[in-house]
């Protein structure tokens, strides 16, 4: 899964509703994707839940974080598509669970994400401007 996209088959209708996964716990997954650095540096993997991007952060030549206030932890953006929706294995949720990874980028995203819609995401370059 590492480096894969997850994506679903075209888009119906009716929207993506999990019987696994309560609208309570995919909020709960939700907050753990905001100020969570330490967890992301004790996870193994990651997966993005806008473009599906499945990553070891150890592996990444730079990690892209958001700064948040403080005395809140910095949040990851995803190395492929920088949308700040990165959760890690160290979080306890079932990453590697595609309907888990879709019924997240559902509730989230509310069908407008690349798992959504089967496109994959190409890898963004990112520029780094230093003003004066």
């Amino acid at each position: 899964m590492e480096g894969k996209h997850l994506m679903k088959p075209k888009k119906t209708n009716a929207p993506f509703v999990s019987s696994r996964f309560s609208p309570d716990y995919l909020k709960k997954a939700h907050d753990a994707t905001f100020a969570h650095e330490s967890v992301i540096r004790a996870s193994d993997h990651c997966v993005c839940f806008y473009c599906g991007h499945s990553f070891k952060p150890s592996e990444e030549e730079k990690l892209f974080w958001i700064d948040e206030r403080p005395p809140r932890e910095r949040t990851l953006r995803c190395p492929m598509c920088a949308i700040d929706c990165v959760i890690g294995s160290a979080s306890s949720f079932p990453i590697d669970d595609p309907e888990f990874v879709l019924a997240c980028s559902e509730a989230w995203f509310s069908g407008i994400s690349r798992i959504s819609d089967g496109k994959p995401v190409d890898k963004l370059s990112y520029v780094h401007l230093i003003l004066d």
